[in-house]
Formats: structure tokens, C-alpha cells, sequence
């Protein structure tokens, strides 16, 4: 019996030992499959981060950019009075002058 005793204590512990493998493999998939999910949601969370990092360096740009923008027209604005009172004054020097020279005509 000695015989039937020990094939069947290694029956029992093979039996055992494939009921381990298998949970040993179902805890493995479901490991992979928590890792994946996580893996996941960390890819959309750092993806979400990163355009909204994307949006914000892109108002700063456009704020900027408005700047340098209402910067040089401002300038120009300037630069374009300055030219049409210099303009005004030489106007006014020309009609000086062209009435100059019509009563130098109208006289000769």
C-alpha cells in the first residue's frame, strides 16, 4: 500500500501544483490588466497636462505678440503725426511761397 499511498500523495500534489499555476496565471493576467489600465489613464493624464500646457504657452505667445503689435503701431501712430505737422507746416510754407511768387508774377 505503500505504493498507492505515495502515487497518490503525488496525484495530490500535482494537483495542487496546477491549481497554483493557474491562479498563479489568472493573478498574472489580471496584474496585466491593472497595469495597462493604469498605464492608460497615466498616458491621458499627462496628455490632457500636456495641451493644456500647450494652450497656455500659446495665450502667452498671442498676449505677447498682441503687445509687440499695439507696441509698433503705437510707434508708427506716432511717427505718422509727427510726419503729417511737419507736412502741414511745409503746406504752409509752400502757399506762402507759391502766393510769394504769383504776386511777384502779377507785379512784373
Amino acid at each position: 500500500m505503500k505504493k498507492e499511498e505515495t502515487l497518490h500523495r503525488i496525484k495530490e500534489a500535482e494537483g495542487r501544483v496546477r491549481g497554483s499555476k493557474e491562479s498563479i496565471l489568472a493573478e498574472r493576467e489580471r496584474l496585466l490588466r491593472d497595469a495597462r489600465r493604469e498605464a492608460f489613464e497615466l498616458r491621458e493624464t499627462l496628455r490632457k497636462q500636456a495641451e493644456a500646457r500647450h494652450e497656455e504657452i500659446l495665450r502667452v505667445a498671442e498676449a505677447a505678440a498682441a503687445r509687440e503689435t499695439e507696441r509698433v503701431l503705437a510707434s508708427g501712430r506716432k511717427d505718422a503725426a509727427a510726419l503729417k505737422t511737419k507736412a502741414e507746416a511745409n503746406m504752409d510754407r509752400a502757399i506762402d511761397r507759391l502766393v510769394g511768387k504769383f504776386k511777384g508774377a502779377i507785379n512784373a
